[in-house]
């Protein structure tokens, strides 16, 4: 259903990348489960013992999880997890209410961002962020969604996410056991002129560069309506931010996250 080659781009070059992006398949989910446990267990050891399993989020209706895989073994490199409110809403707004701006829009939110540590785990990582681009610009989405502890927050600072709050401010979140991360957002229709202004070092690599190893063919199209629901349960709210250089607040929220 979607491709690389969706997105708008000017004609460039042909670039073949050694691996593949794709949607996982039910075949591939067993290393995606580790790669997710292993990652998360290095800084998180509580919520990587939780991910040894399949999360229930995987195979719901709106969700997809992208997988990349080397073409030399198969080994995951890298993997993402995306959440749209279609039907549900989408994680973060369990923990924090949005501002007005964002109702009744259609919000793409990810998660579970997961990079092997290899020479080529930059160009995973940046490979995976043009399957999102792309995937969002097909779906038509309002609103590319991430929130990122620290210093994972830094990723999306230099991708042009900004805080739906105050600029560097942290929200317990409650998918991570309450470990505060940023909240940010994105306009997918905005990433190619407002990188092509910055000169942004991605630009080309997103929109003049085509990469037939990024297939995104067995995604589902969301054709039915949006319903863009509020979550029933209680919210954060902006007066629940925690200012960025609180470490020792930081360190005692980590801690509160159950053990295994």
């Amino acid at each position: 259903m979607v491709t690389a080659a969706s997105v708008p781009s000017s004609v460039g070059p042909t670039e073949h990348l050694p691996f593949r992006v794709e949607i996982a398949s039910p075949a591939q989910m067993e290393g995606v489960i580790q790669l997710r446990a292993a990652s998360y267990g290095k800084h998180l050891p509580d919520l990587g013992c939780k991910l040894r399993e399949a999360e229930a989020a995987d195979t719901e209706p709106g969700c997809e999880v992208f997988i990349a895989t080397s073409k030399f073994d198969g080994t995951v490199l890298g993997t993402l997890r995306t959440h749209a409110n279609v039907i549900h809403a989408i994680p973060l707004q369990h923990s924090l209410k949005l501002p007005e701006r964002f109702h009744g829009s259609r919000m793409v939110e990810t998660t579970r961002l997961c990079i092997k540590g290899n020479p080529n785990s930059s160009l995973v990582r940046s490979a995976l962020f043009k399957a999102l681009h792309t995937y969002c610009l097909e779906q038509q989405v309002d609103w590319m969604m991430a929130t990122g502890r620290r210093p994972v927050d830094r990723i999306y600072d230099s991708l042009y996410f900004s805080d739906v709050g105050d600029t560097g401010v942290f929200y317990p979140m409650t998918f991570t056991g309450g470990v505060p991360h940023r909240v940010m957002y994105l306009a997918p229709q905005t990433v190619q002129p407002l990188w092509q202004a910055a000169r942004h070092n991605l630009h080309d690599f997103f929109f003049a560069t085509q990469h037939p190893d990024i297939d995104l063919s067995r995604a589902k199209a969301m054709s039915q309506v949006w319903r863009c629901p509020e979550p029933d349960a209680p919210q954060h709210t902006q007066e629940d931010a925690l200012p960025l250089h609180t470490p020792a607040r930081l360190h005692r929220a980590a801690q509160g996250a159950m053990a295994c």
